[in-house]
């Protein structure tokens, strides 16, 4: 999978513009950006080995942080 990482925290600050939710991110989701970071291509398989988790726990992460919309696939989902 090939991703783009958006910003960890959506919105401004109390006083800030006006624009968009803000989204918090726990400390996992900010570990699973940070390895996305490092490597666009990472796997479901990869991501589930660098957090001992199994592959479907890993593909949750993945989705709930497409929903926060800071993560994005770029491409197809075949690997070609």
């Amino acid at each position: 999978m090939r991703a783009t990482i958006f910003k960890e925290s959506i919105g401004g600050s109390i006083g800030g513009p006006i624009g968009g939710p803000i989204v918090e991110l726990t400390e996992r989701q900010k570990q699973i950006l940070d390895f996305f970071r490092e490597n666009h291509l990472l796997t479901k398989r990869d991501l589930a080995v660098k957090l001992n988790i199994n592959v479907s726990a890993a593909q949750n992460h993945i989705k709930i942080l497409r929903k926060k919309g800071v993560l994005k696939r770029i491409g197809g989902t075949r690997g070609h």
